[in-house]
């Protein structure tokens, strides 16, 4: 629903509980004087009636109008949120976009054997030591198909 059409209908609401309620008394008022007779007594009843539904009708554009206000502080809160989220997000997509520095592996356990060496690391790859310089696997599975056991 547009804005302008919910605050003119809350307006409405409001202008018609204030004639009727104004009206009410007046119509009363009226009718009292002649009270003797049937109109008099019609006018009498209609105007407690109008008083009524005035009343009522006021408290319901009343109703209206703290919606209204509600609907406006949630809108500004929304914004407010979508604003702090898309900020979150931008940081969070540029701490990922950002690359991660990966600390060298650490060795985890050295073993000895015919003459060469074995170095075992943190990142599971192992690296052979021997006299015709050192080469890096990247696991055990791929050492022991390149040296074939």
């Amino acid at each position: 629903m547009r804005r302008w059409l919910f605050a003119l209908s809350r307006w409405s609401v409001v202008a018609a509980g204030l004639a009727l309620a104004l009206w009410g008394p007046m119509a009363m008022w009226k009718g009292w004087d002649t009270i003797q007779i049937e109109r008099g007594w019609s006018l009498f009843i209609a105007g407690a009636i109008a008083l009524s539904g005035g009343l009522v009708t006021l408290a319901l554009g009343a109703v209206l109008s703290r919606l209204d206000h509600s609907i406006r502080i949630a809108e500004r809160r929304s914004v407010a949120e979508d604003a702090r989220e898309g900020a979150a997000a931008r940081e969070n997509l540029v701490s990922r976009l950002r690359p991660v520095v990966e600390s060298a592996p650490i060795e985890v356990d050295r073993y000895t054997s015919g003459g060469a060496v074995y170095v075992m690391y943190s990142d599971g790859s192992v690296e052979l030591r021997g006299a015709g310089g050192a080469r890096r696997f990247a696991s055990v599975a791929e050492l022991k198909e390149q040296v074939g056991f």
